[in-house]
């Protein structure tokens, strides 16, 4: 599962893609089905989604790290209007995904937009990918030798050579 390019700008509903940079800030595409393009100006406030964590009582946990555990116990959001939803309802489902959450820090507007995103990503978002990744980090690495690591002490070798002397 890959969140890097996916933004949301404060003061604009929904999410958004960075197709580009400009001089004076960003080309974004909307994720909401419109596909429509805007440029945001540098001076607005852009949160990645990929750096966004939820306060927990030990450590923070990674929005990727939620969105996984969503998608493997199949949180149905769809029946939910997460706008209109009761409070109540909002923070019972959100302690069944993140129960050690920071009840101080973590406020119900911010499991509604969490879940909001999840709604909005969740058909877009490769989860196999994010499944494999780990079977692969939890498998031993073995160690290979890249043939370019092997050329380039040649190259090191070559460049120490002593050089003639100019003749004048």
């Amino acid at each position: 599962m890959d969140l890097k390019g996916i933004v949301n700008i404060t003061g604009k509903p929904g999410l958004f893609k960075v197709l580009s940079t400009t001089k004076g800030g960003f080309i974004v595409e909307a994720l909401d089905g419109t596909a429509k393009r805007s440029v945001i100006p540098g001076t607005s406030k852009v949160a990645a989604l990929e750096d966004i964590s939820v306060y927990t009582s030990e450590e923070q946990e990674a929005l990727k790290d939620i969105f996984k555990r969503m998608k493997a116990e199949k949180v149905d959001l769809s029946g939910m209007d997460l706008t209109k939803a009761d409070n109540a309802d909002i923070i019972k489902t959100f302690e069944t995904l993140v129960p050690n959450y920071d009840r101080e820090q973590v406020y119900v507007s911010d499991m509604r937009k969490l879940m909001k995103w999840y709604v909005i990503l969740a058909p877009m978002l490769d989860f196999s990918a994010a499944e494999a990744e780990a079977a692969a980090e939890a498998a031993p690495a073995a160690k290979v030798a890249a043939p370019e690591a092997e050329a380039k002490p040649a190259k090191a070798a070559a460049a120490k050579k002593p050089k003639a002397p100019k003749k004048d």
